[in-house]
Formats: structure tokens, C-alpha cells, sequence
């Protein structure tokens, strides 16, 4: 198996280090924090630009609004997602919109809520990327029902989460 085969797929055996699973009797939140040097209006204009969010991202490409546009309450887009040769697009909508704080989408048909939540620190800004699941949503029922298969997508969804976020802060203090 080559290096590159072989490092893929033993990324989907576990989940990355660095990302924080909290379980409550509702569901569950996947999520991880750094520090970015960069001011939190700078980040807020990256984490909420959907049409662009692919340059970090690693699973979107892009998004486009539907009818509405911009970072607010009940703006729907659709995002357009790739992993290897299988594309899909998710119907979306913003759901919280708090700026310079807080960023949040409604993955609607698969489940979780996506966010970003921006503290200003002293040395730049401190951005958690996260993923909040409820236990009843069709997708994670699916994931829990599937086992082993299950288990991989949902690593490879949460290794997504680091990667998002070293990209988002490269390329946000080559800007700043």
C-alpha cells in the first residue's frame, strides 16, 4: 500500500487529536479552539463568507445563497462538498449570526449545525470551528447504525475540523 493509500486510511481509524467530544442526553458536540493572530472582524468576514469557505475547508468547495445572501438568521445557501471523486450539495441555513462572536448553519437532510464562535484574546483571536449533533438526526442514526463504515466517515468529517483550521489560520495571518 502506498505511503499516501496508507495514511488515509488509517486517518479514518481514529479520530484527530485535538478535538474535544461532548456527549450530553441530546446529542453531542465535536469541537476545537486556537488561537489565530489575526483581529476577530478579519475572521468574521473568512468564517462567514460561504462562497469562499472552500479555501480552507476540507471537504466544501463552496456555497452559493439561495435568493438571500450575506451572514444572516434564516439566510439559506447551498454547499457544494467533495470527498475524493463523490460530490454532493447540502441545503443549509444560518441559524445564529452574532458578529464578530458567532456563526452558525443548519446542515439540513444530513443533521448537525456547523459554527464558529470568535473570542478576542490579547494575541489575535481565539476561533473554535465546531459540530453539534443531535442524537435523533438521520444522519448520526445512520452513522451509529453502520458501525465500523460509520465510524471512518464521521473521522474523516472530525479530522476536517484541525485541517479547517490550520488553513483558516494560515491564511488569515499571511493577510493580516
Amino acid at each position: 500500500m502506498p505511503g499516501e493509500t496508507r495514511a488515509t486510511v488509517q486517518r479514518f481509524l481514529r479520530p484527530p487529536e485535538g478535538v474535544i467530544r461532548t456527549r450530553t442526553d441530546h446529542g453531542m458536540t465535536d469541537a476545537m479552539t486556537i488561537r489565530i493572530d489575526a483581529p476577530a472582524q478579519q475572521l468574521w468576514d473568512l468564517v462567514t463568507d460561504i462562497t469562499s469557505m472552500g479555501r480552507w475547508s476540507t471537504e466544501n468547495r463552496r456555497g452559493r445563497y439561495i435568493r438571500d445572501s450575506g451572514p444572516r438568521v434564516g439566510a439559506w445557501f447551498v454547499g457544494l462538498n467533495r470527498i475524493g471523486p463523490v460530490l454532493w450539495a447540502t441545503p443549509c441555513e444560518i441559524t445564529v449570526a452574532e458578529p464578530l462572536t458567532h456563526f452558525e448553519f443548519q446542515v439540513h437532510i444530513v443533521g448537525p449545525r456547523w459554527g464558529y464562535r470568535l473570542a478576542p484574546v490579547p494575541e489575535g483571536t481565539l476561533v473554535t470551528e465546531y459540530r453539534d449533533w443531535s442524537y435523533t438526526s438521520a444522519f448520526n442514526r445512520l452513522l451509529r447504525w453502520s458501525g465500523p463504515l460509520g465510524q471512518t466517515r464521521d473521522n474523516h468529517a472530525l479530522h476536517g475540523i484541525p485541517e479547517t483550521l490550520r488553513a483558516l489560520k494560515a491564511h488569515a495571518e499571511a493577510q493580516a
